[in-house]
């Protein structure tokens, strides 16, 4: 019965994706679903695409082998902050700007062709990096699930993600991210929830008298607080501007939709992870010889839950994979045509051609990310930490510093962004083949971010922005997204009657979401004996 409910709701995705791509009529549609998100659809992709194979697998298996709070305590509350921040002050600006995708920021901001394809470049890396984290996952569970060839499974799964990514782009994306987001939810508020009864509080608080350091910051592994801190820096740095977030804001149909987002949908998103990290600590319970660890609850819905149940459990799980998958499919595939194709190398297209070239290039990602894929080159949580640092050391400090600084000009910003790679890269390699060794919490994200902001000002303060650059800078202080809304809301009759009903009703969603994020946590503090 499991594997029956498991495939009828994916072919339901597959099938709901098709029919998608009959509303996308134009470029503006498959890059922006042109502009008509609700509240409810940004919430939905934004939580869909925050709940990934990397928390479900990766970082559950590391709450499983280590403790929940090794990750939950500040691991996660950074990738929070990251997440609050890629909407409200990244994502929010750049769509006051008209920006359709994340290297059009670039291109407005400095008009230099150099820095548009390094940045897009990087776009490129690190999205194919994070990709494959989901579906080395998505194989996973389906080898768990059928015995089926690993490698079969992968090229199966990237046949069905083209169908609703190379043909409804944005549109297919965000809805079906939607309905995803409500599968999903059966994880956190029915599964995860049946996984901990079973193991009970008791038990679990019981661990760490066999497992030292299980209910601490340190974990089972007694790893120092520093390496917790750079968790914790690691998360907020590249969720700030991971591109796979703060394109979540592109299609939204006002600020009011963006600051509801803000407030929601980051409270959908640690509520649906914690949850299944508390779980995957009773999965240690239940069943402490589990291996891989990437796999704790895949067995948990498998053994542990009745097989309805694990059927729509697993389903949710895969999700989650092909919402984010999805999602990065298509965003690489607007780098390859929109940022590469058309405007680097200067292609006048018409709008049958943008979509084409758009499709053609999603399908040429998923061939690359899956035969990536198929070798399993890491463990899926280093994968998604190396993948995101990119944009953490490459992108990040330019972004800010031309948010910010009126004398930030193009120079700066190659500077910047080659250096922070090349220096995470060289780091890295380093450190790991034992050549220089770092304090412990130090990492080469660390160093790299060092890097490329010393070398963003330096490069600043020697050079001048151009008469563009200084232009755009103005132009830019003087649009927000808060001043278009209220324009467009001024132009309707009963227009400030409708501002006002707006903003009373982000007051009121702030306050009853905060009220139910401590009455949730102040529970499961309690019950943990963490107080």
């Amino acid at each position: 019965m499991a594997v029956t409910i498991f495939v009828i709701v994916l072919l339901l995705y597959v099938v709901i994706g098709g029919i998608l791509t009959r509303f996308v009529k134009n470029s503006d549609d498959f890059y922006v679903m042109g502009g008509k998100g609700s509240t409810l659809l940004i919430v939905g992709t934004l939580a869909a695409t925050y709940l990934s194979a990397t928390t479900l697998l990766g970082i559950a298996g590391q709450s499983y082998a280590e403790g929940p709070l090794v990750i939950a305590a500040l691991g996660s509350f950074g990738a929070w902050l990251g997440t609050l921040l890629a909407v409200i002050y990244v994502g929010r600006k750049m769509k006051a700007l008209g920006c359709k995708t994340m290297p059009d920021y670039f291109e407005k901001r400095f008009n230099n062709k150099w820095v548009s394809v390094v940045a897009t470049l990087i776009m490129i890396v690190g999205l194919i990096g994070y990709g494959v984290t989901q579906f080395i996952g998505a194989g996973l569970v389906l080898s768990e699930m059928t015995n089926i060839n690993f490698e079969l499974l992968v090229v199966l799964f990237t046949i069905a993600l083209i169908v609703f990514t190379a043909f409804g782009g944005m549109y297919g994306v965000v809805v079906t991210d939607t309905i995803m987001f409500f599968t999903m939810l059966a994880i956190s508020v029915v599964i995860a929830p049946m996984i901990i009864g079973q193991a009970g509080f008791d038990q679990m608080k019981s661990l760490s008298e066999t497992i030292p350091g299980y209910w601490t910051i340190a974990g089972a592994e007694n790893r120092p607080l520093g390496w917790s801190i750079s968790q914790f820096l690691v998360w907020i740095l590249f969720f700030t501007c991971i591109p796979a977030l703060v394109s979540r804001v592109f299609p939204a149909k006002n600020d009011f939709v963006i600051l509801k987002t803000a407030i929601i949908g980051v409270f959908f998103a640690p509520f649906m992870q914690l949850i299944v990290f508390i779980a995957a600590g009773g999965m240690q319970v239940l069943d402490p010889n589990i291996t891989p660890t990437d796999n704790a609850m895949v067995v948990g819905f498998m053994e542990y839950t009745p097989p309805a149940v694990a059927g729509i459990g697993l389903a949710a799980l895969m999700a989650s994979i092909m919402s984010t998958a999805s999602t990065l499919f298509v965003l690489v595939g607007f780098a390859l045509s929109r940022d590469v194709y058309e405007k680097i190398f200067e292609k006048d297209l018409d709008e049958k051609q943008r979509l084409s070239t758009a499709r053609i290039g999603q399908v040429v990602v998923a061939v690359i990310i899956c035969i990536i894929s198929i070798f399993q080159p890491s463990a899926i949580y280093w994968i998604s930490i190396y993948a995101g640092s990119i944009f953490a050391v490459g992108w990040l400090p330019t972004i800010v510093a031309s948010f910010e600084w009126k004398r930030m000009n193009s120079k700066a910003a190659l500077v910047s962004m080659i250096m922070g790679v090349a220096t995470f890269i060289l780091f890295g390699e380093l450190i790991r083949v034992g050549v220089i060794t770092v304090p412990e919490g130090v990492d080469e994200l660390m160093i790299a971010i060092c890097f490329s902001v010393g070398s963003l000002i330096v490069a600043a303060l020697l050079t001048k922005p151009n008469s563009y650059e200084l232009q755009y800078y103005s132009k830019m202080k003087q649009t927000s997204m808060a001043k278009q809304t209220i324009n467009e809301f001024l132009k309707k009759p009963n227009g400030l009657a409708e501002i006002k009903k707006q903003y009373k009703q982000i007051i009121v969603t702030a306050v009853v979401v905060t009220l139910i994020s401590v009455g949730i946590w102040g529970y499961f503090f309690i019950q943990l004996g963490l107080g």
